[in-house]
C-alpha cells in the first residue's frame, strides 16, 4: 500500500534501517508517521538501506489487511 496510506496501519514486516541495523518496526506494530518518514529518509540516503522492505524506496509498505479493532468496527457498523 502507498506509504501515505500505511500510517496508522499494522506492519506485516520487520524493518531495520542500516546503519545501524536495529529493527525499527516489528510485524504487528503500528506504523507511525515519524517511523515511515525516518525509514523513507534512510532508504533515500546514499548509504542507507532498510532491511526487510519489499520496496527498496519504501514508496510502498506491506501491512496487515485489517486489525482486530478495524474488524470490530466494520462488524458493528452493519
Amino acid at each position: 500500500m502507498p506509504y501515505t496510506a500505511a500510517v496508522g496501519r499494522v506492519s506485516a514486516d520487520s524493518l531495520a534501517a542500516y546503519p545501524p541495523g536495529v529493527p525499527n518496526v516489528l510485524p504487528g506494530e503500528t506504523l507511525s508517521a515519524e517511523v515511515v518518514a525516518f525509514l523513507r529518509a534512510t532508504a533515500a540516503a546514499p548509504s542507507g538501506y532498510v532491511r526487510g522492505a519489499a520496496d527498496p524506496s519504501l514508496d510502498q509498505f506491506r501491512v496487515v489487511a485489517s486489525t482486530p479493532a478495524q474488524q470490530r468496527s466494520a462488524t458493528s457498523a452493519r
